[in-house]
This record gives structure tokens, sequence and C-alpha cells, in this order.
């Protein structure tokens, strides 16, 4: 597990090729130590936040008892939860990674022609309400909007938004199988700060009456 003082490695989900789906191996342990549960499946999406925090993770098995290990880890933890990370075709070298915060939970039973048996498609979105995702800027103001508690215009958006990205406020976070084009962010933790002094220097430097934003 990765201390405040150490630095926090990257997955380079970006570099990874979509047709080589990396590996999630999680443990869990006892008040021992001791593995009670281990299970393995095939990512094929996932969002981790700056700190490698699980926001939302897709991932595929082939059996009943897999799929059901890997949401049970997460929802009903009996220990210690360890998610790692392995980049495709690669066994002995793993980044650590966060499990997600109250994960909802999502599991489809997928036929295969000429299979008797099943894929099972498990998804897990963090509740912790932190990831962002938006396809514009325009988006990505709105729902800055409605996290902030400064009063602000929708029309400011496109006049604030290259400030926005400048200050530090949004923290994009790595994402591999995602649609084209989608960018995940979580807020910086004095992201309020932030936003405030932004809106109040606009708010000054357009003359408009403090009063006025609504």
């Amino acid at each position: 597990m990765n201390t405040t003082s150490e630095p926090i490695p990257k997955l380079g989900l970006a570099e990874l090729n979509p047709t080589e789906l990396p590996h999630l191996e999680v443990v869990v342990r006892n008040t021992k130590s001791e593995i009670i549960a281990n299970v393995g499946a095939q990512i094929v999406a996932l969002i981790v936040s700056p700190q490698n925090r699980v926001l939302y993770l897709e991932a595929v098995s082939t059996s009943d008892a897999g799929a059901h290990a890997l949401m049970g880890s997460v929802s009903d933890p009996r220990g210690v939860v360890e998610f790692r990370f392995y980049r495709a075709g690669e066994t002995g070298d793993y980044v650590e990674i966060q499990p997600p915060e109250s994960p909802r939970l999502a599991n489809v039973r997928l036929a295969v022609p000429g299979w008797s048996r099943h894929v099972h498609h498990v998804a897990m979105l963090d509740r912790s309400g932190d990831l962002m995702l938006a396809l514009d800027d325009a988006t990505l103001w709105r729902k800055l909007r409605e996290k902030m508690s400064c009063p602000t215009l929708g029309k400011w958006g496109t006049s604030l938004m290259e400030k926005i990205y400048r200050s530090g406020i949004l923290l994009e976070c790595e994402s591999f199988g995602t649609p084209d084009g989608l960018r995940a962010f979580v807020l910086a933790a004095n992201a309020q700060e932030l936003f405030d002094s932004i809106i109040t220097e606009h708010v000054h430097g357009a003359g408009i009456p403090r009063r006025s934003a609504a």
C-alpha cells in the first residue's frame, strides 16, 4: 500500500493497446493476513483517480464463482482487500490500486454461441460522487457549477474553462476502454477555494455586481 510520502505509480492506461486487455487480481486477507480469497478477471474498462482509486471498472469472468467472488470482495468484504493491476501478458510485476468506495455493482451473463457456459460482465461504479465525466467543456462547466457553492452563470464557462484547466481545480484521471473523447476528472482538495478565486476575479474584472450572479 502506498503511503503519502511515496510517489503514486501511473498505470499508463492511455498507452495500452485496446486489443490487449489488462488483468485484475483481487486478493482478500483475514485479520491474520492469510489469503482467504483470490480471484482474477480481464479488465475491459477502467478509470482510476490520480491516487489510483478505482472509480469505474468493467471486467469479464468465465465462471459464476469468479464473478460472484469479484463482486463480493467489495460489496461484502471479509477482510483486507487488495486490487492488483497487471498489464496484458505480465504475471510478476503489478501495481496495487485501491478498490472503489461502496460501489454500485452490476453483473450481466452473456451467452456465447457454441459454448455451453456464459461470460460474466461485471461493472463497478464508485458511489462517492467524485468522478466527473465530460465529452466537452460545456458539460464539464455545468457539472462544476453543480458541485461548487459559489453562484455562477452558465454563459461564463466559455470564458473561464481555460483558466480552470490551468488552475489545478480539475485532476485528470487515467482511463482505458472508455468512449473516444470522453475525459474523466476529480476535484482537487482545494477546488472550492480555487474556484471561488477565479469567479471573484471574473466578476470584478467584468464589473458585474456580485449579487447579480445566479
